[in-house]
């Protein structure tokens, strides 16, 4: 049993490295680097979080990925949502990720959250199914 000079608590053997790294406890590092991951995310630019993580989401699903610019499309769009002119909050997959659609400029179009939000993960042609 030792103690975690971070939470002060007193744990078994194994909850620490045998080798020379961080001396906390699997629980602290596991907080440390969520922290750390977190502040990461934080400090980047929409744009460079939006394709960070899309890129990522793009590869799980097996379809194309090509980084675009989040920012120029609502601009380009005026703000406005593709579907019902509101004001843009969200960006939608025209043809989802999950149908296999490219993470790609031309498949984003600008969308306000209740449009975003009905549509979920439906082509275009479900979805107006439901109206």
């Amino acid at each position: 049993m030792r103690n975690c000079p971070k939470c002060g608590r007193r744990k078994p053997d194994d909850q620490f490295r045998n080798d020379s790294g961080s001396k906390s406890c699997a629980p602290c590092r596991r907080a440390s680097r969520a922290k750390h991951i977190r502040s990461h995310y934080a400090r980047m630019s929409p744009d460079k979080r939006h394709a960070a993580t899309h890129r990522k989401r793009a590869e799980a699903a097996g379809v194309e990925h090509v980084p675009y610019s989040r920012t120029a499309i609502l601009r380009r769009w005026g703000h406005r949502c593709g579907y019902c002119d509101a004001k843009a909050t969200h960006m939608d997959h025209i043809t989802p990720i999950s149908k296999g659609g490219p993470d790609i400029e031309s498949n984003m179009i600008p969308a306000c959250a209740d449009c975003n939000l009905s549509k979920g993960a439906k082509t275009l042609a479900e979805w107006a199914a439901t109206f």
